[in-house]
């Protein structure tokens, strides 16, 4: 994909080519859609890329570092999978029901620590660089996922879609 934009120094227009991640969840086939997409349509595309199942790093206090798939099943549960390693006993990776979860980004506040960012075990074990590429999955009884995206476009796609997926449940 190409994003277009003026430079302020030159005035000139340029082009420059983009990671396929921003088109992966909201571009179709390439084209380019000079139209802002609306929440509904932003909401129908990551659904389906949930439903195939999307790959992030998940970050815990006292378990090493995984690679999970985020998987949308119906009627509205999360499932958790271990990509490479079985994570059925990581009570993190228990199905969630969406009406119920919450996201932050990890630049967001710490509920749980005034002045702090993100949660404790982000603060412990990623690089603050890194901040950008990771959010915070919660859901009911202080239950916290800490996941790192690819990348920061990347995240910021999971995290405007997971908002709109959870506003979407606790409405119906």
């Amino acid at each position: 994909a190409l994003l277009c934009f003026t430079s302020r120094r030159s005035g000139r227009a340029r082009t420059e080519r983009m990671g396929n991640e921003l088109c992966a969840c909201f571009g179709e086939g390439g084209q380019i859609d000079n139209d802002t997409p609306s929440d509904s349509k932003l909401l129908q595309r990551f659904k389906a890329k949930l439903k195939q199942g999307l790959q992030c790093t998940k970050i815990s206090k006292d378990r090493p570092q995984t690679e999970i798939k985020i998987v949308l099943h119906e009627p509205g549960t999360l499932k958790f999978s271990g990509v490479d390693k079985d994570v059925s006993g990581d009570p993190e990776c228990a199905d969630e029901q969406i009406s119920v979860m919450g996201i932050r980004q990890a630049t967001d506040p710490d509920p749980h620590m005034a002045h702090f960012a993100g949660s404790q075990v982000l603060r412990d074990n990623l690089d603050p660089r890194q901040a950008m590429k990771a959010f915070i999955l919660e859901g009911p009884n202080k239950k916290m996922i800490n996941l790192v995206a690819k990348s920061d476009a990347e995240a910021q796609l999971m995290i405007t879609g997971f908002k709109l997926l959870f506003a979407e449940a606790r409405k119906e």
